[in-house]
């Protein structure tokens, strides 16, 4: 198999949302996160509404932020002529918080509390419908 390196041409144009040290485990964005790779950026809010889970909330904001983001970069461009799709999606750990809780018997165990880091990149496709020379 054969995977060609995509070049960006002027049609494509791409923003990057990079965030560090959300307070969730990364096991648990990673499941939300598998959900919504690969997708329509609108369809991916539209599944995150409805998973109840706390980094889905999280990792609709950062969508958000990623489309705030395209808009003030391009904002020459109509937002309404593209379609928007998640090009990579991201989950990696962060740093962790480790504490000792008593135990029984005179023992202290171990708590980690884990953070992740989440890097999003979207690309606005435009629509061929729109395409006005």
């Amino acid at each position: 198999m054969i995977i060609k390196n995509k070049k960006q041409t002027k049609y494509d144009l791409r923003s990057v949302v990079n965030l560090k040290k959300i307070s969730c485990s990364p096991r648990k964005l990673r499941l939300i996160t598998d959900l919504i790779r690969t997708e329509k950026v609108e369809d991916s809010i539209l599944k995150l509404n409805f998973i109840k889970k706390k980094g889905s909330i999280l990792i609709k904001k950062i969508l958000l932020s990623a489309m705030a983001n395209w808009k003030n970069k391009n904002f020459e461009k109509d937002i309404y002529n593209y379609n928007f799709y998640i090009e990579k999606i991201l989950v990696n750990q962060g740093t962790q918080l480790k504490k000792i809780r008593p135990a029984p018997q005179g023992r202290g165990v171990q708590i980690r509390k884990r953070y992740s880091n989440i890097y999003i990149t979207i690309i606005g496709k435009i629509n061929e419908l729109w395409d006005i020379k």
